[in-house]
This record gives structure tokens, C-alpha cells and sequence, in this order.
């Protein structure tokens, strides 16, 4: 009976001094996580990008983390609280003198209750140091009751495998040890990359427990955060494309009526006709600004929202006829065939009269423009399956293949040497595709260099009219 006694203390004994031990391994392991992670953050506020893509990857990292994240300044005022979506309390309030040693450099990892907090967190504070000066802190917490949960089922197994025996439960121990805690070290080796902007890092998953569930969770989260960042990445490469290609069609307008402007006025322009020679310059430049911030407003219209007001039921060979009917006189002038063709003339679509005639327009107009002397531009409608398809062909010079893709893009030109002679801003198709995009349809483009091309809408037919 002494013996077994002894036994029992022998084996509780261990089960204490192993689970403390667990539970010191897995605070430390979670401590060292959280301070990375603010150092993360850290890098993050003193990142020169706009507000809005810092707030969005504070958010992003914070549902990564399924922690609260709260920035404060050098007077320990909050600037910035980003809460996890499962967080049903008003975030924590620190005390001033708690702030205060955070501010003065200390790092601080803290368990248990904060304040007047309703739950017990996990909580590090990490001072902001830029240039060696501290000019706030971070201060990142989560529950502390799933963490707690880890512990006590590592402390259940512990106990039931020292009931098997003294040896049996040593050797079963230190597997667990092992098998519960590379999964966190290997956690941390992929916080570690995270913080280094190593993002889509994944852990490797050899259980289906909660750590394994955990390490599943953090790969996820881990590919959610590589392709949010790419995400903000792109929509920051795209604002500056967009900014730049809005710059530069603006310089040469502005620069020529700068400066035919400056001409007359400094008295260089000597003759009437040279003076209405500046002049129209200048007027053709004015309408070509005018064009071109009309076509900006137009297409952030249509990207504003995912329908189009005063929709009707709009007859489409009237459609048709009407738009061509305003090209003839034009056609006539460049000495152009253009033709007309309508299978059915009962076909209906629901849309936007004004949107469908721009597209129609657009199509038109650039079908004559790309057209020569002696050439053809011909219409036609017909129906196919339960689509309407009005197609614009000419044959001018056509496409080249690589720019068939490209053609879509705002501000895209094919015919550099002549855009601006023909008075286009590089906005009329990405525009005529986002009208028919509003319309459920489609639009698309065949081409043979040399021989023409063709551009096609495709509109779903209108059944209950």
C-alpha cells in the first residue's frame, strides 16, 4: 500500500511539475506571438500608405489573430481600435500608469483581469520606437479562456496516461509534450515570417485535435492575409495607374492652350488668321478636356453601383436604326458604305435607352474612324438562343493580336500616332463594357490585322414584355 502511496505522489507530482511546465511553455509561446505581431503592427502605422489601406491591414491582422489591437499615441491618448468580429464588449481601458511604463519603453505581457474588463485576457503592450524615440504603443489581447482551455485538455491527457504507470506515463508525457508543442513552435515559426511580410506561410497539419484545428485555422487566415494584402496591393497599383494615365491626358491640353494662350496675349500672334488659327486650337483643346473629364464622371457613374436607374423596354432594331441614321451624313462625307441590317424587328431588351445608344455610338464612331476612304462599315442584329447580338464590323486596319486583351483598359490606344487627332479619351469601350456588364450581356471583338474588325454586344432578350 506504501508503495502504490508512493507511486500516486511519484506520478501527481510529475503531472504537476509537467503541466506547470506546459503552461509556461505555451504563455511564453503566446507572448513571444503577440510581441512579434505588435512589432508587425508597428511597421504597419509608420508605413507612408493612405489611412485606408493601414486600417485595412490592421483589420485584416487582427481577424488574423482573432485578437483586439489598440494604437495609442505619446500623450497615451487611443488613436485606433481594431476588435475581432467576435468580440461582443467595448474594448479594454488601460490605466494611464500602465501606459505610462509602456511609454517609457517597457515591454509588458499581462493574464488575467484588466480593469472593470467582463473576461480574463491575454494581453502584451509594445512601446512605438521611431528613430530610437518612443512616440507610442501597441497594445494587443485576446481571451484568455481558449488558451486556458489548451492547457487544462493537455493536463487531462497528461493525467489519464500516468494512471497506465509510472513508465508508460513518463514515455506517453513527453509524446504529448512533443506532439502538442511542435505544432505551436512551428506556429511561431510562421509568425515569425508573417512579421517578416513572408504572408501565405503555411503550417504543416499532422492532427485533427485543436491544435490541429488551430494550425489549420492559421494556414487559412495566413492564405487570407497574402491574398488581402495582393488584393490592397493591386487596388494601390491600379489608383496610380489610374492617377498617372489621368495626369498625363490632362498635361498636353493644357499645355497647348497654355501656351497659344500666353502666344496672343504676349502679341506674337501678328495676323487674323494666324490668331483664329491659335484660337481654334484652343477651343479644340477645351472640348477635348471637356470630352475627356465628362468620359472620368461617366464611367464613375457606371462603376458606382451594380444597376442603372430608368430602366424600360427598348425595342432594339429602333435602337439600331436611329443610332446609324446619325453616322450617314458622316459616312457619306468620308465616302463610307454603311449598312444596316435587322433579322427581327420585334426583338426587346430591358435597359437603358441613353446607355445602349452610347454604346451603339461608340461603336459606330470608332467602326467610320477606323475606317478609309472607299470602305465599309456594316450593322446587324439577330438573335441567338435567348441573346440579342448587335455586332459593328469595318474593314480597316484591324487589331493586333497582343492588344486584343488590352483594347478594354481605361485609356488604352491602339492608333497612338492618330488618338488624338480623332478626339478619343481611351475611355469609350471600357465604358461600352461596363454599360453592357450593367445589362447582364457582354462584349467582345474578333479582328485579322489588316482585314478589319468586329465588335459585338450580346443582350439577354426581354420574355415578358
Amino acid at each position: 500500500m506504501l508503495i502504490v502511496t508512493l507511486i500516486l505522489i511519484v506520478l501527481s507530482v510529475s503531472i504537476i511539475i509537467q503541466s506547470n511546465q506546459i503552461k509556461s511553455l505555451i504563455y511564453n509561446q503566446q507572448a513571444q506571438f503577440f510581441i512579434y505581431e505588435a512589432k508587425e503592427v508597428s511597421t504597419i502605422i509608420k508605413d507612408k500608405s493612405s489611412p485606408e489601406v493601414v486600417n485595412e491591414r490592421l483589420r485584416i491582422l487582427a481577424q488574423f489573430l482573432n485578437a483586439t489591437i489598440l494604437i495609442y499615441n505619446r500623450d497615451g491618448d487611443l488613436t485606433t481600435a481594431q476588435k475581432t468580429q467576435h468580440e461582443e464588449h467595448d474594448h479594454v481601458i488601460l490605466d494611464k500608469e500602465f501606459l505610462a511604463r509602456v511609454l517609457q519603453g517597457e515591454n509588458i505581457i499581462h493574464s488575467g483581469k484588466v480593469n472593470n474588463y467582463p473576461v480574463d485576457v491575454f494581453l502584451v503592450a509594445v512601446p512605438v520606437k521611431d528613430r530610437n524615440k518612443i512616440t507610442g504603443a501597441v497594445v494587443i489581447y485576446s481571451p484568455l479562456a481558449p488558451l486556458e482551455q489548451q492547457i487544462k485538455n493537455i493536463r487531462q491527457i497528461s493525467f489519464w496516461g500516468a494512471l497506465l504507470g509510472m513508465g508508460l506515463a513518463t514515455i506517453l508525457s513527453v509524446f504529448i509534450l512533443k506532439t502538442m508543442t511542435r505544432p505551436l513552435l512551428n506556429m511561431e515559426a510562421v509568425a515569425h515570417a508573417i512579421a517578416a511580410g513572408e504572408f501565405g506561410k503555411q503550417v504543416p497539419v499532422v492532427t485533427n485535435d485543436e491544435v490541429g484545428k488551430l494550425a489549420s485555422s492559421l494556414n487559412n487566415m495566413s492564405l487570407q492575409l497574402k491574398e488581402k494584402i495582393e488584393a490592397i496591393e493591386r487596388l494601390d497599383k491600379t489608383r496610380q495607374e489610374f492617377v498617372s494615365n489621368v495626369s498625363h491626358e490632362l498635361r498636353t491640353p493644357l499645355t497647348v492652350i497654355q501656351s497659344f494662350s500666353e502666344a496672343i496675349l504676349d502679341g506674337l500672334v501678328k495676323g487674323e488668321k494666324e490668331k483664329d488659327f491659335y484660337l481654334k486650337n484652343v477651343l479644340e483643346e477645351s472640348k477635348r478636356l471637356k470630352r475627356l473629364v465628362n468620359d472620368l464622371l461617366d464611367l464613375k457613374a457606371l462603376e458606382a453601383g451594380p444597376t442603372l436607374a430608368d430602366m424600360e423596354y427598348v425595342l432594339i432594331s429602333k435602337l439600331v436604326m436611329v443610332t446609324a441614321g446619325n453616322f450617314m451624313s458622316l459616312a457619306r462625307e468620308k465616302n463610307i458604305d454603311l449598312t444596316v441590317t435587322i433579322k427581327d424587328k420585334g426583338v426587346t431588351v430591358y435597359g437603358n435607352i441613353d446607355r445602349l445608344k452610347q454604346v451603339m455610338t461608340n461603336l459606330i464612331g470608332n467602326a467610320i474612324a477606323h475606317t478609309r476612304p472607299g470602305g465599309r462599315v456594316a450593322i446587324r442584329e439577330e438573335q441567338k438562343d435567348d441573346l440579342v447580338l448587335l455586332s459593328v464590323a469595318d474593314n480597316g486596319p484591324g487589331i493586333p493580336p497582343d492588344e486584343m486583351e488590352n483594347i478594354w483598359e481605361r485609356f488604352y490606344k491602339v492608333d497612338k500616332s492618330r488618338a488624338r487627332g480623332a478626339g478619343g479619351t481611351g475611355l469609350g469601350l471600357a465604358i461600352a463594357r461596363r454599360i453592357a456588364e450593367l445589362h447582364g450581356g457582354t462584349i467582345t471583338v474578333d479582328s485579322v490585322l489588316g482585314e478589319g474588325a468586329v465588335f459585338t454586344i450580346a443582350l439577354p432578350i426581354a420574355n415578358d414584355v
